[in-house]
């Protein structure tokens, strides 16, 4: 046995949802910024070659950008079926009715 003592442990670190909101917005600034220059470069540029040419190099811009837009619209989507799902079974479970009962 060694006669150095044990290295304290470092305390884990918590991720700060500040910095989470700073990546996003870094990376959206980024998104937009290629796509309004895309923009520019075929607006002063209309040509079917310079369309090829962009489409050639930019192409893979377009599927990162559609997973990026399609995570929160499955999560959303699933949202509102659980949702709608939860109330089914509370309306099957407690008889729950949507319009209040009258009592004469």
């Amino acid at each position: 046995m060694s006669d150095h003592p044990p290295r304290p442990r470092r305390p884990v670190q918590q991720t700060d949802p500040d910095d989470i909101g700073s990546a996003w917005t870094f990376v959206w600034i980024l998104v937009a910024f290629k796509v309004i220059t895309i923009g520019l470069i075929f607006y002063h540029l209309r040509t079917f070659e310079n369309g090829l040419f962009l489409g050639a190099m930019t192409w893979y811009w377009f599927v990162v950008i559609g997973a990026m837009v399609a995570g929160p619209l499955i999560f959303r989507y699933r949202l509102l079926r659980v949702r709608s799902r939860r109330q089914q079974l509370q309306r099957a479970e407690w008889m729950v009715q949507d319009e209040p009962i009258t009592i004469p």
